[in-house]
């Protein structure tokens, strides 16, 4: 499933296309996705209107008018490409969008293989009291001092640091491939107890989850099977992993065996010796 950084680079792709722009009409190919589509509402509220604004929360592309919210969220195969056509040329997409900007006529296409996206829009501008924010923990990249509140949130808690810092409840943003990075650079094993980290650990751990997450944006994103960016271009931080996905191989600092776990239903990477 894309991450933040892919929903970030893609958020501000889309930025340049959208912002400013008018969304002249909504072309919808099916009345679902992972939940009913409510293409008569959104219409209503975005049909013939001016975008003003487009923006991210947690794993969410938002696009606001003056009469509503729009919500995206890509799912595990999700896709929005800019075409020059209204007429679908991949398969499974499920959504066209005519836009006039500045540049002139333009054509977003959502597309979604194994329909786990959701398209959604409610009224108004109240992101924070809608239902799928209400219950977030803040922004890793806008969270003044990341490190205090981690270690506030985490007093008494047994759970393992990499599933507290994977909870959006406390943290949004911080999946597997960024949580096994972060953990890493912060020298903190992932099986430890949250609770039982210190407040310095913290700090170091909140500074490398922004380190992290902005390097991916700057480099354009995890290169996932299923990720491109507008443009249709695959992101390309991948390589620059230390630990996700390299079980076996050699540690880049110190030489030893990067190891595999299971965490949640999820794998973990890590070395045990530079992290404890």
């Amino acid at each position: 499933m894309p991450e933040l950084p892919e929903v970030e680079c893609l958020t501000r792709a889309v930025r340049l296309v959208l912002e400013g722009a008018r969304l002249e009409t909504a072309e919808f190919l099916r009345a679902d996705l992972r939940s009913p589509i409510p293409i008569a509402q959104f219409r209503q509220l975005f049909e013939g209107q001016l975008i003003e604004q487009v923006f991210r929360r947690s794993k969410y592309m938002l696009i606001r008018s003056a009469k509503g919210t729009g919500v995206f969220h890509l799912g595990m195969t999700g896709q929005i490409l800019e075409k020059d056509s209204a007429k679908p040329d991949v398969p499974h997409t499920h959504a066209v969008f005519k836009v006039q900007g500045r540049g002139g006529r333009t054509y977003l296409h959502f597309v979604d293989p194994r329909r786990f996206g959701r398209i959604d829009c409610f009224e108004g501008h109240a992101v924070e009291r809608n239902a799928y924010f209400e219950h977030l923990g803040p922004e890793p990249l806008d969270c003044v001092d990341l490190g205090e509140h981690l270690f506030r949130q985490s007093r008494h808690k047994a759970t393992a640091v990499k599933q507290f810092i994977m909870d959006a409840q406390q943290v949004v943003g911080v999946g597997n491939i960024y949580a096994s990075e972060s953990l890493f650079r912060a020298g903190i094993h992932p099986k430890r107890k949250a609770g039982a980290v210190s407040r310095q650990r913290y700090d170091k751990l909140g500074e490398q989850i922004k380190l992290t997450l902005e390097a991916a944006i700057t480099a354009g994103g995890t290169t996932l099977r299923d990720f491109r960016t507008p443009d249709g271009l695959p992101g390309y931080f991948a390589v620059s992993l230390n630990v996700y996905d390299r079980a076996g191989e050699p540690c880049l600092r110190c030489g030893g065996e990067i190891r595999q776990i299971r965490q949640g239903g999820r794998s973990s990477f890590f070395c045990a010796f530079c992290q404890t």
